[in-house]
């Protein structure tokens, strides 16, 4: 679940910070802060097929998936095995798999492949923990090719691919079928502000819109987006006080003329859980929780910003297959992470597992139309923008939260929100080189 999950892992971060600050691995050399991945690779798209060991071959997984989504993932890994009698996969779950990381690595822990969060790929990479898969045939082409847009983009840190993505997931909005109908969902900013009004007054305590709006930045970050503004870059460079920041911070402003002003998850949740909002802004974990609601809800995308007539959507991360240092067997390793990410498995994961599918094929194919919900989620998140895997996004959290509760609450201007904010942003990356 991602409604709170910035602040979750800090103590992960300053110990994967410490340990590449004492040089467990120098850092990848390359040109950091492209906005945008570069050219493909002038290779073939799909890398060879791995020849099968001689002998036989154990890879080890360290995970954090349980109950029946494990069941069901570890049939995905007995399928290869069977594909490939000569290959053993060890499936390992591995509590506080982050911080165990840290230390177990550098110690030569037997370990091939780790599943993990995409966020942390910057960090991993830097204190070497993880190792680029671009360096066992996995091309630009192949990943841009076979993937949904932003989840390839998620796997790319300082011209290197680090590894494969597993599931995706974003926010989108969802309506009440009681209180609107589709033709009532605005197509861009300035309606969304004038159809809220209209409709907050006609529905005395009822909202028309709601989400974690007051300082939550994940949830936000698609407004940024949409009017042309950044967080962070890879070199390090911000770009909340830009003309394009300042955009976004003044309709971000007004949206706190259309919610409570003690908005929050719970907050938000509830009133659309209770019949008194008509849309939310929320993730697939959030289904689970309408449906025992009993709520009859439908799905849209989250519109266009009318000053930019841009939708680059919401924040886009997952989980990733990750390759060791520690693996002795690298190319067989990289070629599982290729069959469960892979279109036949992930048509299986998404229908049994209920998970958002990174591969391409896997979201336009029949099988997976078939499932509305994550067929939207697909769509949305191919609208997104990869959340940064440079360390330095840990240093924009907590500057853009005070942007967001300064701007909801008026206590400061959109312009000093943002230059302040900017500031502090700065500080805090300086504070980490």
């Amino acid at each position: 679940m991602r409604k709170a999950f910035y602040p979750a892992m800090a103590l992960l971060a300053a110990a994967v910070l410490l340990l590449a600050a004492c040089g467990t691995a120098a850092s990848p050399t390359a040109s950091p802060g492209a906005a945008e991945p570069s050219a493909p690779a002038q290779a073939t798209a799909t890398p060879e097929p791995t020849q099968p060991p001689p002998e036989p071959v154990t890879i080890t997984i360290w995970h954090g998936w349980l109950g029946e989504q494990f069941t069901n993932i570890e049939q995905v890994f007995r399928d290869y095995e069977a594909a490939h009698p000569n290959v053993q996969i060890e499936l390992v779950n591995v509590p506080d798999l982050g911080n165990r990381l840290v230390t177990a690595i550098p110690e030569g822990a037997r370990v091939d492949i780790i599943a993990y969060g995409s966020e942390w790929i910057g960090r991993l990479a830097e204190a070497g923990l993880i190792v680029p898969v671009s360096d066992y045939g996995i091309t630009e082409e192949f990943m841009f090719d076979t993937y949904i847009g932003p989840t390839a983009e998620l796997m790319l840190y300082k011209d290197k691919i680090w590894g494969l993505p597993e599931t995706v997931e974003c926010v989108t909005w969802m309506y009440n079928k009681a209180l609107i109908d589709e033709t009532e969902i605005p197509k861009d900013t300035d309606a969304l502000l004038s159809k809220a009004a209209e409709w907050n007054e006609a529905n005395p305590g009822k909202y028309f819109f709601v989400y974690p709006a007051r300082n939550d930045v994940y949830f936000s970050a698609t407004w940024w987006h949409s009017a042309g503004a950044y967080l962070v870059k890879e070199d390090g460079s911000v770009g909340l006080d830009t003309p394009e920041g300042l955009r976004a911070a003044r309709f971000l402003a007004q949206l706190s003329t259309i919610m409570p002003q003690d908005i929050d998850y719970i907050k938000a949740t509830t009133l659309f859980k209770e019949g008194n909002a008509a849309i939310i802004q929320n993730g697939p974990w959030f289904i689970e929780e309408l449906q025992a609601a009993g709520i009859d809800y439908g799905f849209a995308l989250i519109p266009d910003f009318d000053a930019t007539g841009r939708r680059r959507g919401p924040y886009v991360s997952g989980k990733a297959l990750l390759l060791t240092p520690n693996s002795d067997h690298p190319d067989i390793a990289v070629d599982v992470m290729r069959y469960f990410t892979g279109a036949d498995a992930q048509v299986f994961l998404a229908t049994a597992n209920g998970t958002i599918p990174t591969n391409e094929a896997t979201a336009e194919s029949p099988e997976f139309q078939a499932l509305p919900a994550l067929a939207h989620f697909a769509r949305q998140a191919a609208l997104g923008m990869p959340l940064p895997t440079t360390p330095y996004m840990g240093a924009l959290w907590d500057p853009v939260a005070q942007a967001l509760e300064a701007l909801w609450t008026g206590s400061k201007t959109p312009e000093q929100a943002i230059k302040d904010a900017q500031e502090l942003a700065l500080q805090n990356i300086a504070a980490m080189k």
